[in-house]
């Protein structure tokens, strides 16, 4: 008996689509033929606010199911952009049935739980705080990595403003603060997290 995910792949979409570090998948407003599931790498959806910014509002991890806006015909909501290199693989509704339905809805229900949970980062705390949240949930997707014992992620200023819906401007005076209270450490192309507990508990998660 196939298992749900072999349902999911036809034999002409077997094909991985591989993305390199910043390119787009999708722009809002493009027509929406096929979801998708992320076969390695990092997403993150954006929306374009009224004054102007990117505001990440999802994150979309190895193994999720996306786009689902093929499943109710309707333009996409949102830009989807590579965090990391990454491969996805289309998925066409037409030719879903069974246990590949199931698939979906889990993994879109997954996804709800994580948005909702997310939304904390944006709205929850002052800056510095969403920021340490932000960062330790970076650092446990493929942004994240060891340097000398010490966990980084590898995230400009700007991704983390708008992962945090601030200016990188208040983004950058704030990590350059948490640096001198020996939360972060400077890195190489990236961001070490120097003093976790402490980030845990500004963050509120200890």
């Amino acid at each position: 008996m196939q298992s749900a995910s072999s349902q999911l792949h036809h034999p002409h979409e077997t094909q991985q689509r591989p993305l390199r570090r910043g390119d787009t998948l999708y722009y809002a407003g493009d027509a929406s033929p096929a979801l998708y599931r992320l076969e390695s790498g990092l997403l993150r959806a954006i929306r374009l606010t009224p004054q102007g910014r990117n505001l990440t509002v999802r994150h979309v991890l190895p193994g999720d199911i996306f786009g689902e806006e093929a499943l109710h015909g309707t333009p996409r909501g949102h830009q989807l952009v590579a965090l990391t290199d990454a491969a996805v693989i289309p998925i066409y509704p037409q030719e879903l049935q069974g246990a590949a339905l199931w698939e979906i809805v889990r993994s879109l229900s997954i996804q709800l739980q994580r948005v909702m949970n997310d939304g904390v980062h944006i709205q929850d705390g002052e800056l510095r705080e969403r920021i340490a949240r932000y960062l330790l949930n970076l650092a446990d997707s493929s942004l994240g990595g060891l340097e000398g014992g010490m966990r980084v992620v590898r995230a400009t200023h700007e991704l983390i403003a708008e992962g945090t819906g601030a200016t990188r401007e208040s983004v950058s005076k704030l990590i350059g603060e948490m640096r001198d209270d020996g939360l972060l450490a400077p890195a190489y192309r990236c961001i070490g997290l120097s003093d976790e507990a402490e980030l845990r508990q500004l963050a509120g998660l200890s």
